[in-house]
C-alpha cells in the first residue's frame, strides 16, 4: 500500500552514514546469529532442558514464517517502490511478508519473558524494546512494510506460546520429541523437493532451519542418554567464559567457514549440511568436550 511506502520513505529521510550503520546493527538482533548466542548460553550455562525447548520452538516459528512468505509472495518495498524506497545495506532476496527478523526477535523475547520475566523484571522491558527497535529497523532499511513487521510480531508471539505449550506435553521425556522432529524434517524436505524449491532462496532458508532442527533433536537425545553434561557443576566465571568462547568460536567457524568450500548452488550441502553440523556441535559435541576437559 502507498501509505506503507510513504512511511518507509519518511524513515529514510533520516538516512546518513551513521544511522545506516546503527539500524543495520539493530537489525542483527533478529538474525540467526543472535538466536544462536542466546540458545547456546542457555544450553551450555543455564538450563539445558529449557534451551532444548527454546531451540525447537524458535525453529518451528521460523518454518511457519518461511512458508507464509511462500504463500503470500509479497515483493520487497525496495523493489515494488524502487523510485521511492531504497535498500539500505544488503538487499534481501526472499519475499517480504511476514518479516522474518521481527518474528525471530518476537519469538526470542516471548520465550525469555515467559521463562524469566517474573524473576527478572528487566527481561520483559529489554525484550519489548529490542523487538520494537528491530521492527523499526526493518522498515528503515527498506526491507519490510509496516504490515510485514506487525504480522511478524504476531506470528512470533503466537508460535512461541503455541509451540511452547506443545513441547511442554512431553514433560520430562522431552528428548522423545526427536521422533516428530525427524518425521517433520523429512516431510519439509519432501515438500521442497516436490515443489522444485530446494535451491531457491526461500527453500535455502527453510533448509537451514531443517538441518539445525534435525541435528539438535538427535544431538540432544544422544547427549541426554549418554553424555549427561551437567551445566551447573562448574560455574566459575572462567569456566563459563571458556565454554562460550570455545563453543561459539567453533559454531561460528562452522557457520561461516564451511561457506568457503561447500557449493553455494546446492542447498542440501550449503544450507542443510552446514547447519546440521553446527547444531550437532552445539547440542552434542560441545557438551561432550566440556565434560571431557572439565569446564
Amino acid at each position: 500500500m502507498q501509505f506503507e511506502a510513504d512511511l518507509i520513505k519518511a524513515l529514510q529521510t533520516l538516512s546518513n552514514s551513521f544511522t545506516n550503520v546503527l539500524w543495520q546493527g539493530v537489525s542483527q538482533l533478529g538474525t540467526e546469529l543472535a538466536f544462536l548466542a542466546v540458545a547456546v548460553v542457555l544450553y551450555w550455562v543455564i538450563d539445558k532442558r529449557y534451551a532444548y525447548r527454546f531451540f525447537n520452538v524458535y525453529i518451528l516459528g521460523v518454518a511457519v514464517t518461511n512458508f507464509l512468505k511462500l504463500g503470500f509472495k509479497r515483493t520487497r518495498p525496495f523493489n515494488a517502490y524502487s523510485h521511492e524506497v531504497k535498500s539500505i545495506g544488503e538487499p534481501e532476496s526472499t519475499y517480504s511478508f511476514p518479516s522474518g527478523h521481527t518474528e525471530s526477535i518476537a519469538s526470542i523475547s516471548t520465550l525469555l519473558t515467559v521463562k524469566y520475566g517474573k524473576k527478572y523484571r528487566a527481561v520483559p522491558v529489554v525484550c519489548a524494546a529490542a523487538t520494537l527497535l528491530v521492527m523499526i529497523s526493518r522498515m528503515y532499511l527498506g526491507q519490510h512494510y509496516l504490515s510485514d513487521v506487525f504480522c511478524g510480531l504476531t506470528v512470533g508471539i503466537f508460535c512461541a506460546i503455541a509451540f511452547n505449550a506443545l513441547l511442554s506435553l512431553f514433560g520430562e521425556k522431552e528428548e522423545w520429541f526427536v521422533i516428530p522432529c525427524v518425521i517433520l524434517s523429512a516431510v519439509l524436505i519432501g515438500v521442497l523437493a516436490g515443489l522444485d524449491m530446494l535451491n531457491s532462496p526461500s527453500g535455502a532458508d527453510i533448509l537451514k532451519g531443517v538441518g539445525a532442527f534435525l541435528a539438535f533433536g538427535i544431538g540432544y537425545f544422544v547427549e541426554k542418554k549418554y553424555v549427561r553434561y551437567d551445566v551447573e557443576i562448574n560455574r566459575k566465571w572462567y569456566t563459563v567464559a571458556l565454554r562460550l568462547v570455545i563453543g561459539l568460536a567453533v559454531a561460528v567457524g562452522i557457520q561461516q567457514g564451511f561457506k568457503l568450500f561447500l557449493p553455494k548452488d546446492i542447498s542440501m550441502l550449503y544450507c542443510f549440511l552446514r547447519y546440521f553440523i553446527m547444531a550437532a556441535w552445539a547440542s552434542l559435541a560441545a557438551p561432550a568436550l566440556f565434560k571431557a576437559v572439565k569446564i
